[in-house]
């Protein structure tokens, strides 16, 4: 009996299921008032772009360090990562970590080395502050 009832449920709800997964789904709609991001948004998205940028920066530093200055510095880029994941949690740290990764694997300009190096230590002296 319970097989009956469950065989004629399916049946009569099928239809409604291939209704719904034809219809094109309505666009979200957009808060009152506001097409554009709101300054929060802006905001938000200029912090994660810093995240990326002092990651890549962190990683072109690395290719122009000696062999031997290399271990130091993976042990401020694992201190940058770990500050970022305690303060803004583990998706922000993991912008950081594949932007380093792109910074240590991309062809850069050598002769940018000097300042790439004096930048990230200028930004990890600025975060050693802040905490």
């Amino acid at each position: 009996m319970r097989l009956c009832l469950l065989a004629v449920s399916i049946a009569v709800l099928m239809p409604f299921a291939v209704a719904a997964q034809t219809a094109k789904p309505a666009a979200p709609a957009a808060p009152a008032g506001s097409a554009a991001p709101s300054i929060i948004d802006q905001e938000e998205e200029r912090f994660e772009e810093a995240i990326r940028s002092f990651g890549f920066l962190s990683g072109a530093a690395y290719q122009c360090l000696p062999e031997a200055d290399r271990t130091a510095h993976d042990r401020e880029v694992m201190r940058a990562f770990s500050g970022l994941v305690r303060l803004f949690g583990s998706d922000r740290a993991f912008f950081y970590a594949a932007a380093f990764g792109a910074g240590t694997s991309m062809s850069i300009d050598r002769a940018q080395c000097k300042s790439y190096i004096e930048d990230f230590r200028a930004g990890m002296k600025v975060g050693s502050r802040a905490q």
